[in-house]
């Protein structure tokens, strides 16, 4: 029995029940596009496309390591007034499995296994004390004549955006800090038809006589009004911000294209101010570290937190790094300040000889402005053995010029310095910090 069939069983399901596959269509005359190495995918109902490697996929994994890293972060966040709610976007067969040819099955998908394997990840994260939103539900109760999601794209339309804002902003609503934050009204237009840029659909269209179907949803635009606390007294809401920062989104191209409207969408059903730092191509860590690594971030915490991923970004894919990195940024526990020698223009080090480490521990190595994208780590130990660790921001992310080194990986006895290399000169303003037990101070 494989995974996925012992996880229906273990949930109830039946697999005898599942939805029927629809037959596959020829309306758009595609040849060889299945097994090509760019974008490989089927054709389902009416136009509809499914890539088989993350739409067919029956394998989302989410470790037991992972579930108690993103606890860990939420529960650190939480007792430094932010609270985390994490937004898993289901795969296009998790939304709309009607639309799937009878087909899929040859790669072994399950409807039901798929259903029961968003349930099962949102659960656990609910229960680790992450505050999860069921996305898949919300986009399934889409009854307008627009679809949630493209026909020949993966990401959702605007109507989809406005099923899953809907959605998080009950979770946000029902959350008991939502209750004194400042509320504003925000008022959503339409604006006209437009068409979003595909990379799916222009890779698809090359496999095709026929023109597949335009990846085109409504536009909206979404403007604040007076806020109902600012019109009772009577005040200008141009005036100073309040120090209360109600929301910031982070996550992918879901939520930073500005064609679906997702984060006013999002404003508009919470009353809340949503600032985004959503970054396209930035895949699971990308937007959220360039945030919580940020200025900003340290400067005025956010009450809520929203973090959009979707299902197929596995968040242990590049180890327990980034969880780390991302806990001990969530934390206010990098007090330790160390003297720091310049050993060359690029390279500092500080001493850690009489500094007890712990695997829950960090080195937090602040260049003091924004600009480099790599730093390299070297701990050495009293017998000579040196260990290297590199910290590199793509080109896409942020440059904050601030890195944090998680120690769980050094394990070798009497650690006496560390070593930071990085990409271009420092300054007097570069400085290398301890961080204490960054999991926080609740048990």
């Amino acid at each position: 029995m494989t995974a996925a069939f012992k996880l229906a069983a273990a949930l109830g399901l039946s697999l005898a029940g599942s939805p029927a596959l629809a037959q596959t269509a020829t309306n758009f005359d595609c040849n060889n596009y299945e097994f090509n190495t760019i974008l490989p995918a089927i054709e389902g109902k009416d136009g509809v496309f499914f890539r088989t490697f993350a739409d067919l996929r029956m394998q989302h994994p989410l470790d037991e390591r992972t579930v108690q890293m993103m606890g860990q972060l939420a529960k650190v966040l939480k007792e430094n007034g932010t609270t985390l709610v994490y937004v898993t976007i289901p795969s296009k067969s998790q939304v709309m499995p009607q639309y799937l040819p009878a087909h899929a099955a040859d790669y072994g998908f399950q409807p039901e296994v798929a259903d029961a394997i968003y349930t099962d990840f949102i659960t656990r994260l609910n229960q680790a004390g992450v505050e999860a939103t069921d996305m898949m539900t919300a986009l399934r109760t889409n009854k307008g004549g627009e679809r949630a999601l493209f026909g020949a794209d993966f990401h959702w339309t605007s109507q989809g955006a406005r099923l899953g804002a809907q959605a998080i902003a009950e979770t946000l609503k029902a959350d008991p800090d939502y209750a004194d934050l400042p509320k504003q009204t925000f008022v959503t237009t339409a604006i006209a038809p437009e068409v979003a840029f595909s990379g799916m659909r222009r890779t698809l269209q090359g496999y095709c006589e026929n023109s597949l179907p335009p990846t085109e949803t409504m536009a909206y635009r979404t403007e604040a009004t007076a806020s109902t606390d600012d019109a009772a007294a009577g005040l200008d809401i141009f005036a100073t911000p309040s120090d209360v920062l109600p929301a910031v989104l982070v996550g992918t191209s879901y939520s930073d294209s500005p064609i679906n409207n997702f984060a006013g969408f999002l404003a508009e059903y919470s009353q809340l101010e949503i600032v985004n730092y959503a970054i396209t191509g930035g895949n699971q860590f990308g937007s959220m570290t360039s945030y919580m690594t940020s200025d900003e971030f340290k400067a005025q915490r956010p009450r809520f937190l929203i973090w959009e991923n979707p299902i197929y970004n596995n968040l242990a894919q590049y180890g327990a790094a980034p969880m780390e990195e991302l806990i001990a940024a969530a934390g206010n526990s990098c007090t330790t300040n160390m003297p720091v020698t310049k050993i060359d223009a690029n390279t500092v080090e500080a001493s850690l000889e009489g500094i007890k480490l712990g695997a829950d521990d960090a080195i937090f190595a602040d260049f003091g402005a924004e600009g480099p994208r790599v730093a390299t780590f070297n701990i050495e130990a009293a017998d000579g053995l040196i260990r290297h660790s590199k910290i590199e921001r793509s080109t896409r992310l942020r440059a904050t010029g601030n890195f944090y080194l998680g120690l769980s990986a050094f394990t070798m006895p009497d650690i006496k310095k560390v070593t930071v290399h990085f990409d271009r000169p420092v300054t007097e303003a570069t400085t290398l910090s301890f961080c204490a037990n960054t999991k926080g101070d609740a048990s």
